[in-house]
């Protein structure tokens, strides 16, 4: 609930402040620049965040994170009339780092308290309510905007952000008071990991894991541009054409995060690296055909498989992370995620213009054949029952314990 309030009204106020912007500016560079403004300063300050989280309780993190973007929101409202929309931007650019502490710190918090066998679950209930919250906070934006001002957007996003507080104090803490990284500060290996919390990845199965959780990053960018150059230079269609396919993939990818639980479960025996290549095939097929029904329908395929192959590797990621390595996980997520994003859609978008949208979708078949088997162990990766906190390194191919993703 907590996710679900917070992306709902920090999304609401980012789309609206991002078109009026546009509209005032008339740059289409400065709108796009302020609807992913709040994804810079988790970037910038990746080495803070991850002292954050490795020092203290990510609960208390949660709280100071929410309290504290509170506060900014209604400091913002006092600003004088002709000063609100610069102020306004300021605001979205500050308040994104504490975003990224919640986002970040509400993993740990779930790995904390969950037991092992249902943490799949509660991962997969907590990405739906980010994704619920975000589409629903954009979608209300236009009507929101219409009928009122700047200053009330941000008084109804304050009245959220007053919700998701009270929401953090309610917040679990760990069994038996453990917090952060997991480490005993009287132990010598807990007293070195607070003095020089590193944000870097030993672990190579984990490394394995983090490099297909960002090539799924990548697919994000591509179809961040397809949306738009498939109805368009591919099917020959217009705007209301972009609309029905815009309107078809957030379905599309509604339903692959609310499959994705239970098509782990009942195909647990399915090799990891399957989720990576087997969206590929209808990928190729959508914009091969070129026929503007069988590419929508083979489109939205690629779009389920395409989720829950995020899922999967997100929950793998969280999971098999140990309890010293957690605070860099996830703190390298909440920067490289959206960083390889923005990089896949400059890319993408590029090659499509230049190219057409067919090249760019072999690019990106042959960039996910390179990464998976760059990234393949010794023998194929397999679903394994979760375990109890302990992470024990397999003897092969050095994956873990972890149990099904999420």
């Amino acid at each position: 609930m907590l996710l679900f309030v917070n992306t709902c009204g920090s999304f609401m106020v980012l789309v609206a402040l991002s078109t009026r912007v546009g509209s005032a500016t008339g740059s289409g560079l400065l709108a796009g620049a302020v609807l992913s403004a709040p994804w810079l300063p988790a970037l910038l300050l990746a080495a803070p965040l991850n002292r954050l989280l490795s020092r203290y309780a990510p609960e208390g993190l949660v709280r100071l994170a929410e309290a504290a973007s509170l506060l900014v929101t209604a400091a913002a409202l006092v600003a004088p009339g002709r000063g609100l929309l610069v102020a306004a931007v300021c605001l979205v650019v500050v308040r994104g780092f504490f975003e990224a502490v919640t986002r970040s710190a509400t993993s740990v918090v779930l790995r904390n308290t969950v037991p092992a066998d249902r943490l799949d679950q509660a991962n997969t209930v907590a990405e739906i309510c980010k994704l619920t919250g975000l589409s629903i906070g954009a979608a209300l934006a236009g009507p929101a905007a219409s009928v009122l001002s700047l200053r009330g957007l941000f008084l109804v996003n304050a009245a959220l952000l007053a919700l998701s507080a009270l929401l953090a104090w309610a917040l679990p803490s760990a069994p038996g008071g453990t917090a952060g990284a997991g480490k005993d500060a009287d132990s010598p290996a807990g007293a070195e990991a607070g003095a020089r919390p590193r944000l870097r990845i030993e672990d190579p199965a984990v490394r394995r894991l983090f490099a297909r959780f960002l090539l799924v990053a990548f697919w994000q960018g591509f179809h961040t541009v397809a949306v738009t150059v498939i109805p368009l230079h591919l099917l020959g269609g217009g705007t209301r054409l972009v609309g029905v396919f815009v309107a078809v993939s957030a379905v599309a990818i509604f339903a692959g995060s609310l499959a994705a639980l239970p098509v782990q479960r009942y195909l647990a025996g399915v090799p990891s690296t399957t989720w990576t290549l087997l969206p590929m095939a209808p990928l190729l097929l959508a914009v091969a055909v070129g026929r503007t029904v069988p590419t929508i329908v083979l489109y939205a395929l690629f779009l389920v498989l395409f989720e829950v192959a995020f899922v999967h590797y997100n929950n793998r990621l969280l999971a098999s992370a140990s309890d010293e390595e957690l605070p860099s996980v996830v703190t390298l997520r909440a920067t490289l995620l959206p960083s390889g994003v923005a990089v896949s859609i400059l890319v993408m978008g590029a090659l499509s213009d230049l190219a057409g949208p067919l090249p760019a979708a072999l690019v990106v078949v042959g960039v996910t054949v390179l990464v998976t088997a760059g990234t393949s162990a010794g023998r194929p990766e397999r679903w394994r029952a979760p375990s109890p906190r302990t992470r024990e390194p397999q003897e092969a191919g050095g994956s873990r314990t972890a149990g099904p993703a999420r």
